[in-house]
């Protein structure tokens, strides 16, 4: 089970299944995060989607290369410069301090996280270089803002952190636009080609209008919109969603534009195609539990089970909920947020509202690879009589996937459960 350090990669972002059909006040982190695009890194440093790109404008960040979840520390405060914490740099390895680097003024960054502290006087901007050439290492870096008082990193005070914000980095106005990504690809589409007009994709039913001005619509199965603006980089189409900031990529070849899962995109000329498709054949029936992994963030994952009840993680936080079949649908109630959202079926895969695939990861059993143990696990474990030490044991020896929301933490309380249990899992999930 592995622990969260103090410079662990923090996952803030609303994810695409939850955000559908929400309308949550503004926060600090939506209007940063709507500002500043967060990049989707892997672990190695490869840049699955670059987001904004920011241009260092102090001195002093000190980096390192990509080694497990650290980001080097760098603390600011307002009208002061890049300070650093002896304590915090004596937990490197030798040979992790041997390969740092100082970043220059002008370097050109990703912002890959940005985490409110819960001392709520902290702001960590997680950044990851630019690297200008396919040979060149890409180097880690997180740098704390901290403000005088608690409490002070709120929408009230927007300001005065983008101000500080300012003095450390800007937002690169030349670079392509927010939520695209590299190419590495061969070639671009051929000479003279627009993309604009209307494409299909015969096995989900949704339909994607491409505008001469870059701005796109997306209208699913089920009728709803996902708008957003698109961007061509070589021979790649970035669709970035106006509601969530995430972005999906697929391959132009010719009047098609590909996925990853080999989904395809197939141009039906400018305007509404003059035929109605047929619509894709009823879905065999759901074989459960099952898992599947978005094709576009592979971190993701969502767990149906055989009791109709889901778990979803997704940009590093953890919902839970119960699910309809519809045949051609899943409409997911989402307990964290109360509210639903509907996913397409189309052979193995699910396609959200956004134009995102979840591919079918597999078929665990009960005990076999994949099964997470979850709140109901644990509360059905106490209920039976099984002492603590029984219960702890096999938290600590299982894959857990833990809700620990203020709510569910009661919930469990209330059914029960020891504190000595509710802290094993509340240990399970650093």
């Amino acid at each position: 089970m592995i622990k969260t350090s103090a410079f662990a990669l923090v996952a803030l972002s609303l994810p695409v299944l939850v955000a559908r059909g929400q309308a949550p006040a503004t926060t600090i982190e939506q209007q940063l995060r709507s500002q500043y695009r967060v990049a989707s890194v892997t672990a190695s440093g490869a840049v699955m989607r670059t987001g904004s790109v920011l241009v260092i404008a102090a001195d002093g960040i000190k980096a390192n290369p990509p080694s497990g979840e650290i980001y080097w520390y760098n603390s600011h405060k307002p009208g002061a410069g890049i300070r650093y914490s002896i304590m915090v740099e004596s937990l490197y390895s030798a040979d992790l301090k041997s390969q740092m680097q100082m970043l220059q003024v002008g370097d050109k960054v990703l912002v890959t996280r940005i985490q409110v502290s819960p001392k709520a006087n902290e702001l960590v901007f997680y950044l990851q270089t630019l690297a200008q050439n396919p040979n060149d290492v890409p180097y880690r870096a997180c740098v704390v803002f901290q403000f005088p008082t608690k409490h002070f990193v709120d929408i009230a005070n927007l300001g005065d952190i983008q101000t500080s914000i300012g003095e450390v980095f800007t937002i690169d106005t030349s670079a392509p636009s927010e939520g695209s990504a590299p190419s590495t690809s061969s070639g671009p589409p051929p000479a003279g080609t627009s993309l604009a007009g209307v494409y299909l994709m015969r096995e989900n039913g949704s339909r994607l209008q491409l505008n001469p001005d870059s701005s796109f619509s997306l209208v699913a199965r089920d009728g709803s919109v996902s708008p957003g603006h698109y961007s061509v980089n070589g021979d790649n189409l970035y669709l970035t969603y106006q509601k969530t900031g995430r972005s999906s990529v697929f391959k132009i070849q010719g009047d098609r534009m590909y996925a990853d899962t080999g989904l395809a995109w197939v141009r039906q000329g400018d305007s509404a195609p003059s035929q109605t498709p047929q619509p894709p054949p009823t879905p065999a029936a759901l074989k459960l539990p099952a898992i599947y992994i978005n094709a576009q963030a592979s971190t993701d994952q969502l767990r149906l089970n055989a009791d109709r009840s889901f778990s979803l993680g997704e940009g590093g936080q953890s919902y839970h909920g119960t699910f309809v079949d519809n045949g051609s649908t899943l409409e997911l109630s989402i307990s964290e947020t109360n509210t639903k959202t509907t996913v397409t079926r189309a052979g193995d895969n699910l396609t959200d509202s956004s134009g995102q695939t979840w591919v079918l990861h597999g078929q665990p059993t009960e005990t076999g690879y994949g099964a997470f143990l979850q709140n109901d696990d644990v509360v059905k474990m106490s209920k039976v009589g099984l002492d603590d030490a029984t219960i702890i044991a096999k938290i600590n020896s299982s894959r857990c996937q833990f809700n620990t929301s203020t709510n569910a933490l009661i919930e469990l309380k209330q059914s029960g459960v020891s504190t000595a249990v509710i802290r094993a899992m509340l240990a399970a999930g650093k």
